[in-house]
């Protein structure tokens, strides 16, 4: 495909990277720096300019382009760019990033002809918000075609140590993380304490093996700390309100203190401290939460914020993880690492790329693991049709049907409503991707 990114920061340079290995990439920024370092190192078409004035566009009206993707830090910037290539070239497809929560909530991507717009602060503060619903987990995840989940855990008590004493009709393990590495696991891999495993599929049987191999996490979240008043941190205490928990705040700057007050109407409430000394456990009850939250851009901070609740027995520590590099250090101290506004902007730019109205792509375990979803709808070609499983190593692949999860390795009839799953090692993602899509 061509593609043109508009912004070669952090998530436009971490977009091209990955694109340019098998589309045309024609990359759009007034930084002469930064278009540098990535044409030394990668094979991408930079183009120096500002993406707000039609001017930077004319080198490009006479081709034609699959996708135009819009992900500066500046909201108005990436809507004008937007109008801009919609008007004067030939563009099939638009996404765009939106910093602003309010855009999510509006008809703005459907007036402005966007086919997709991704909201990075609201899906950092969602991802947050599913683990009041699962209390014991590190992550959820959902999907369109399904209402069956992967959800990460971490085992505290192996009591159940085989894999295939916790698969059963409706749920299977299709990931393990452990000691840095990850692995597709086979039925007979044994679990170890500290393992972060993933589980695919009904919710209720999922919570309920949660319980059992994960004893130290919180029964339920009540009590929410939140360090950092910044745009997340209000975004995150915003979804915590519908859940009706007790929150609290905590920031620095005075000016934060007082929007975060008037943002979420004093429903929460808002400490104003420097937040150096550990007595702030002590004087505002942070000792007692549930679950502890640190926002900061910085990931460092991050870790010792969640680190400093653990001193003080806090059971569940979540740090936003904003450097892929900070991941692996993140789950070795037992702090729950969930994607910052710039990770989720660019794996949800990368999964919209990779899905149709057929197929799905997510991504999880950092990246490193990767799924494909494909559904057969009524009148699809594929009805009645056999196919047989593709079998390769650091993948497995299940159908779905009605309700049933089934191990897809032998042939099978296709029906009406099955769903194909397959869970896979990120390195296979282009073959998977190429042979779900061709089937």
């Amino acid at each position: 495909m061509n593609i043109i990114i508009a912004g070669a920061g952090q998530v436009g340079f971490r977009l091209a990277k990955n694109l340019s290995i098998k589309h045309n990439i024609h990359i759009i920024d007034k930084n002469k720096d930064a278009l540098s370092r990535l044409s030394e190192s990668l094979d991408v078409m930079p183009i120096f300019g500002n993406i707000e004035d039609p001017d930077t566009f004319k080198s490009l009206i006479d081709s034609k382009f699959d996708i135009f993707i819009a992900v500066t830090d500046n909201d108005e910037a990436n809507i004008l760019s937007t109008l801009i290539a919609d008007d004067i070239i030939d563009v099939e497809k638009k996404i765009i990033r939106l910093r602003n929560p309010y855009f999510a909530k509006s008809s703005i991507s459907k007036k402005l002809n966007i086919n997709e717009a991704v909201f990075p602060f609201v899906l950092a503060a969602k991802s947050i918000k599913s683990l009041i619903d699962f209390p014991k987990a590190n992550n959820i995840k959902d999907f369109i075609f399904s209402p069956y989940k992967l959800v990460s855990l971490q085992i505290t008590e192996p009591q159940i140590t085989e894999i295939s004493k916790i698969i059963s009709q409706k749920i299977v393990v299709v990931g393990i993380e452990r000691e840095k590495r990850f692995f597709i696991p086979n039925e007979n891999e044994k679990l170890q304490e500290n393992d972060l495993v993933y589980i695919f599929g009904d919710e209720k049987e999922i919570k309920n093996i949660c319980q059992i191999l994960n004893k130290k996490a919180p029964k339920e979240i009540k009590k929410i700390a939140i360090f950092g008043a910044n745009l997340l941190g209000i975004e995150i205490a915003k979804v915590f309100l519908e859940k009706k928990v007790d929150i609290k705040i905590i920031e620095k700057d005075e000016n934060l203190c007082k929007k975060a007050s008037e943002a979420l109407q004093d429903k929460a409430m808002i400490i104003n401290s420097k937040y150096i000394e550990h007595t702030i456990y002590e004087e505002e009850n942070i000792k007692n939460a549930d679950m502890v939250i640190s926002t900061s851009n910085d990931d460092e901070d991050n870790i010792i914020r969640c680190l400093e609740a653990k001193e003080y027995n806090v059971k569940k520590t979540v740090a936003i993880n904003n450097n892929i590099e900070f991941y692996n250090l993140m789950h070795k101290l037992g702090i729950i690492a969930v994607r910052g506004p710039k990770t989720s902007a660019y794996y949800s730019i990368l999964e919209k790329i990779g899905s149709s109205n057929i197929i799905t792509e997510k991504h999880f375990c950092g990246g490193r693991g990767t799924i494909f979803m494909r559904k057969i709808f009524p009148n699809s070609p594929l009805i009645g049709k056999t196919i047989k499983p593709l079998k390769m190593e650091d993948s497995l692949l299940f159908f779905i049907r009605d309700g049933i999860i089934k191990k897809f390795d032998h042939k099978i009839e296709l029906k009406e409503a099955d769903i194909i799953v397959v869970f896979l090692k990120s390195y296979l993602e282009g073959k998977i991707n190429r042979w779900i899509s061709n089937l």
